[in-house]
């Protein structure tokens, strides 16, 4: 007798069911977990091929999450720019008790959710007390989802959005003026808009360098999507060097800046978040953050949006 086909979970869905404040506490929960050794992960943590002759990258990572129990398996096709809407992004959730499928769940709402969430509270945890101007570079889906996400989590003065497309930024910044209620301003130059900030996030497509450690201040929190964006000499001499896996972007690291730059992290996301470092010890530490994202947190995410829509 055949299993009838596991219950597909669509992105709209998900949109639906979740909150901004639930994608925080998700992702929160994840790293509590992984801190308490309480997920399974497989080795190598990521399965990858990239490119493909039609220039697509593809990979795919799993885990099971102890706690409630579950099993995901999240698999991934997108083009060269990761936040292109012409992907695929997909979570299979398992019963890890009987080895059969729980749901198909559609994650490209939860994954730009998840992806800025993750970074925002990263940030929140190592920044000063009193950071209150941002500046995102990029003007996309996530560089305009990350300045929301630290609109919540921070009290922002003021954010400064920079892009090379100068019709998109200056749309963001309009959206984000009506959104969040704080002075929202435009710069043509990065450098201008990095230098004197108390908190970066850059959320672009470039392979590389966006931004130059001689612009950063101290004390400052730059946050990175890319692990190509905040380049060498930033990632070397940041006094604060934190990363969502250092095993997961152990690679990553090494392809672009090096054998020596995995020992150049401080701590990982979990640990600083999880109160296990203790992030920033003086207010003049510069703190530099890349995350490229973890499975645990998308399947926690996924798992969640299930559980809301079978219930409805």
């Amino acid at each position: 007798m055949s299993n009838p086909p596991p219950p597909y979970v669509s992105a709209e869905q998900c949109r639906e069911v979740l909150t901004p404040l639930d994608v925080v506490e998700r992702v929160r929960t994840a790293l509590e977990w992984d801190a308490a050794g309480a997920i399974h992960w497989p080795q190598p943590r990521s399965l990858n091929i990239a490119p493909d002759k039609w220039g697509n990258d593809y990979h795919m990572k799993a885990c099971v999450l102890e706690e409630i129990p579950v099993a995901g398996l999240r698999i991934v096709s997108h083009p060269l720019d990761e936040s292109s809407p012409q992907c695929t992004r997909l979570i299979l959730l398992v019963d890890p008790a009987t080895a059969l499928p729980l749901a198909l769940v559609d994650e490209s709402w939860n994954y730009v959710q998840r992806t800025v969430a993750s970074i925002a509270m990263a940030a929140h945890s190592v920044a000063n007390p009193d950071a209150a101007n941002l500046t995102v570079v990029g003007a996309g889906r996530l560089a305009e989802t990350g300045a929301q996400y630290y609109a919540s989590l921070f009290d922002l003065d003021r954010v400064t959005v920079v892009s090379r497309t100068p019709a998109r930024r200056d749309a963001m910044a309009d959206r984000l003026r009506a959104e969040l209620g704080v002075e929202v301003v435009t710069q043509d130059s990065v450098r201008e808009a990095v230098e004197g900030a108390d908190l970066v996030l850059t959320a672009t497509s470039s392979s590389a360098a966006v931004i130059e450690e001689a612009w950063v201040k101290p004390g400052a929190t730059v946050a990175c999507v890319g692990t190509a964006e905040p380049g060498a000499a930033l990632v070397e001499r940041s006094d604060l060097f934190v990363v969502d896996s250092p095993d997961q972007l152990r690679k990553e690291l090494v392809e672009l800046y090096g054998a020596e730059a995995p020992g150049w992290i401080t701590a990982s996301v979990g640990e600083v978040v999880t109160g296990a470092h203790p992030g920033r010890t003086d207010p003049s530490q510069r703190a530099l953050i890349i995350t490229e994202g973890m499975a645990s947190q998308d399947i926690a995410l996924a798992y969640l949006a299930y559980q809301r829509v079978i219930a409805s």
